[in-house]
C-alpha cells in the first residue's frame, strides 16, 4: 500500500509540473489569447500610423449592420474592427466617451484587414447616408465609407481611406484640429456646416464637390470635357497635341458659375508645395470665371467667356480675348507671368 501511494504521489508531481511548464503553445504572461482562439498583445505602445486592428483591450467585430450599430454605440468599443463589407440605411453615429489602451480618448473604425506582420491585405466598405463622429481622436482608416461624414469632436483623421460623400465640420475649430493624410481621398465637398468652402482665391486642388485628376493625356482631355469636374487638378506634367477646350456648364460648391485648372500641389494646411507644365499648342476658355493657377501652360491661351483669372501662374505663350468685354473682365495677379502677347482678337 505504501509504494502505491507514493507511485501515485510521484505521478501527479509529473502531471503538474507539466501543467506548470512553458509550451510553445500557451500565452505568456505579457499576452492573452481572444475569442477566437488567437494571442493577441496587450501591449499599450501604439503607432500613429500603423496598422492595429487586431490590438486593443476592448474591440467590436462588425460583419452585418447588428453588430455594427452595436459596435458604434455606447455598448461597442474603442476599435471597431470590420470583417465584411456592411450597409445600413440608418444615420449612424459613433458615440464618445471611449479611451484606448493607453487611457487617451480615441476611438477608430478599422475598415481593413491584416496579417500577421500587419500588412494590410484588404479593405471593406461601409454605406449609410452619414455618420457623425461624437469621439474626439477618431480614425477612419483604410477602406470606404459611402456617404457624408459629419465631425463634431477634435482630432477626427482619416488616414488611407476613402469617404465617398461630403467631409462636414461642425465648427472651423474642428477642422482646423483634423488631419487628412496624403492617401486619404474625399469625393464630395470638405466645408464647415453654414460656410462657404472656399472664398475663390485660396489654394483648394483637393476639395470640392466634383473634381477630376490628370496625370497624362486621357485623364486631361476627359477632365476638360463635359465629363469631368469643376477643378482639374493635376498630379504630374502633361503634354498633348490637340488644341485643347476647356467646356462650359459648370459650378463650383457653392453653385456659382467657375472651373478651375490646378496645376499644382499642395499639403493639409494648403501651401503650395510643387507645381506642373501643361504644354499644348493652344487652349479655348469657354466657361466663366475659370482660374488658372500656380504652375504653367505652355501654348496660347483663347479667352471666350467673362471672369478670367490668371493666378501665380504661367502663360508661355499668348493670352487672347475674343472682345474686349472678357479682357476687361479678366483679372492677371502680379505674380502671374505671360511671355507672349496679350491682346484682343
Amino acid at each position: 500500500m505504501v509504494k502505491w501511494n507514493r507511485l501515485l504521489l510521484i505521478t501527479a508531481s509529473m502531471g503538474l509540473l507539466a501543467a506548470c511548464g512553458n509550451g510553445d503553445d500557451s500565452a505568456t504572461e505579457d499576452e492573452t489569447v481572444d475569442e477566437t482562439g488567437e494571442v493577441v498583445e496587450e501591449s499599450n505602445e501604439e503607432t500613429e500610423e500603423g496598422s492595429d486592428v487586431t490590438t486593443g483591450a476592448t474591440q467590436s467585430r462588425v460583419s452585418d449592420e447588428e453588430s455594427l450599430l452595436e459596435g458604434i454605440s455606447d455598448e461597442g468599443a474603442w476599435i471597431v474592427i470590420f470583417e465584411d463589407n456592411v450597409s445600413s440605411d440608418e444615420e449612424l453615429v459613433l458615440t464618445g466617451g471611449f479611451e484606448n489602451n493607453d487611457g487617451e480618448s480615441e476611438r477608430k473604425l478599422a475598415l481593413y484587414e491584416q496579417d500577421a506582420d500587419r500588412n494590410v491585405t484588404g479593405t471593406f466598405t461601409l454605406s449609410a447616408p452619414s455618420l457623425t463622429i461624437e469621439q474626439e481622436n477618431t480614425r477612419l482608416q483604410y477602406g470606404t465609407f459611402e456617404g457624408d461624414v459629419y465631425v463634431e469632436a477634435e482630432g477626427f483623421r482619416l488616414l488611407g481611406g476613402t469617404i465617398d460623400g461630403d467631409l462636414i465640420f461642425a465648427s472651423e475649430e474642428l477642422q482646423d484640429s483634423a488631419e487628412i493624410d496624403e492617401d486619404a481621398t474625399i469625393t464630395g465637398e470638405t466645408r464647415v456646416d453654414g460656410e462657404a468652402s472656399d472664398n475663390g482665391e485660396t489654394a483648394d486642388a483637393t476639395t470640392g464637390a466634383t473634381q477630376s485628376v490628370v496625370n497624362d493625356e486621357d485623364s486631361l482631355l476627359e477632365g476638360l470635357s463635359n465629363e469631368g469636374g469643376w477643378i482639374v487638378i493635376f498630379q504630374d506634367d502633361v503634354s498633348s497635341d490637340e488644341e485643347l477646350v476647356m467646356v462650359d456648364g459648370f459650378e463650383n460648391n457653392n453653385g456659382e458659375v467657375e472651373r478651375k485648372l490646378a496645376l499644382y500641389e499642395q499639403d493639409a494646411d494648403r501651401n503650395v508645395t510643387g507645381t506642373f507644365t501643361l504644354s499644348a499648342p493652344s487652349i479655348t476658355i469657354q466657361n466663366e470665371n475659370t482660374r488658372l493657377q500656380y504652375g504653367t501652360f505652355e501654348g496660347d491661351v483663347y479667352v471666350e467667356a467673362n471672369g478670367f483669372k490668371l493666378l501665380g501662374g504661367t502663360i508661355d505663350g499668348d493670352l487672347i480675348f475674343a472682345s474686349e468685354e472678357f479682357e476687361e473682365s479678366a483679372e492677371i495677379d502680379d505674380d502671374a507671368t505671360i511671355t507672349g502677347e496679350t491682346r484682343v482678337d
